[in-house]
């Protein structure tokens, strides 16, 4: 269980969790923000509402406004539907290669934006191509796909 100097997370374990490296949360980041780019009907293809969408990207920002100097984000994704707000706090635990303290943030977001995350970063990368990606992102297709892949929950 995590924990810092405010208290435990919660009682109940989170339905899923998605561990990323930093590296990988910024490309991310950069793909999931392109989708405000997509008409809402576009999403909804995908089950995906502009509220979900905005608290996705809300989520996103403030993980990017902390994760200067961590190693990893954990985002924890739980079913429960209650009145929902996001939370992000750092956590520190043993140490990395170079004897510095491990440091995570982390995060908790609703499961059934989770569930569909990998599926609209691909849209992202399907409906933009390598070039336009590129140019948005400023991440090559490869990279892409490399940490796109952390999304995926199957």
């Amino acid at each position: 269980m995590f924990s810092d100097e405010q208290g435990d997370r919660g009682a109940s374990p989170p339905a899923s969790v998605i561990v990323l490296s930093v590296d990988q949360f910024e490309v991310i980041f950069q793909v999931t923000h392109q989708l405000l780019n997509f008409q809402e009907s576009r999403l909804m293809e995908f089950g995906c509402t502009a509220v979900d969408l905005q608290t996705l990207v809300g989520a996103l920002r403030e993980i990017d406004a902390r994760v200067a100097g961590a190693s990893r984000v954990c985002i924890w994704l739980r079913d429960d539907e209650a009145e929902f707000a996001v939370e992000v706090r750092i956590s520190s635990g043993g140490v990395n290669d170079v004897g510095a303290p491990n440091t995570e943030v982390l995060a908790t977001l609703p499961l059934r934006i989770g569930r569909r995350w990998y599926a609209l970063a691909q849209l992202v990368v399907s409906a933009l191509g390598s070039r336009e990606l590129f140019l948005r992102t400023g991440y090559e297709s490869d990279e892409v796909q490399a940490a796109v892949a952390g999304l995926d929950l199957d």
